[in-house]
């Protein structure tokens, strides 16, 4: 990974498996790549590792992305859906506690969405698509945590028929492009 000074943090540069340079301070559509994206979120594990065995934010991304389709959503918010962590590919994942509290690490996700929807060539969501993927993420996040961590308790966990340790063993990242492929020739959508 190359980086610059950091008096000038728009000019921080990471490198991407796919050969990319990335700006996280200055994301820019043209540098996205779905390619990028599975790869990395394929390769960080929720909850800051503490579950039981590795378990990806790319897997949980699937599983949103189709808890939507279960749902029927649109083809679009599915693909919402499996793209709604996609800025954790190039800044990775912080548990919510922290989040929450770090409101420049916010805006420069908020900023590489904003680069992913155009390198997708999607409008972003709509509030109420978006309240959509924040409830299957909600739902999704219950049900993980009492499948991989089982002594958090967050109430009666949903009803939901995943194996999630059964799906561990998967190339996540080949399922999560195949996912936004077939997804994106349903819509409108670009593949960057």
């Amino acid at each position: 990974m190359t980086t610059t000074p950091r008096s000038d943090p728009h000019a921080a540069v990471m490198n991407t498996v796919s050969g990319r340079e990335f700006r996280p301070f200055d994301p820019q559509p043209g540098d996205v790549a779905l390619a990028d994206i599975a790869h990395g979120l394929s390769n960080i594990c929720r909850c800051s590792g503490q579950t039981r065995e590795f378990y990806s934010v790319g897997l949980h991304s699937l599983y949103v992305s189709r808890d939507l389709a279960a749902r029927d959503a649109t083809p679009r918010v599915q693909l919402y859906g499996l793209l709604h962590d996609a800025p954790e590919a190039y800044v990775s994942d912080l548990v919510s506690p922290v989040k929450r509290h770090l409101d420049r690490y916010q805006e420069v996700e908020g900023a590489i969405l904003d680069a992913v929807w155009a390198a997708f060539d999607l409008a972003p969501p709509t509030d109420a698509a978006w309240e959509r993927v924040h409830e299957a993420d909600v739902r999704l996040r219950r049900y993980e945590l009492d499948t991989l961590l089982p002594e958090v308790v967050e109430g009666e966990p949903p009803d939901l028929s995943y194996d999630l340790a059964a799906d561990t063993d998967r190339d996540v990242a080949a399922a999560f492009e195949s996912r936004a492929r077939d997804l994106i020739a349903e819509t409108d959508a670009q593949l960057p």
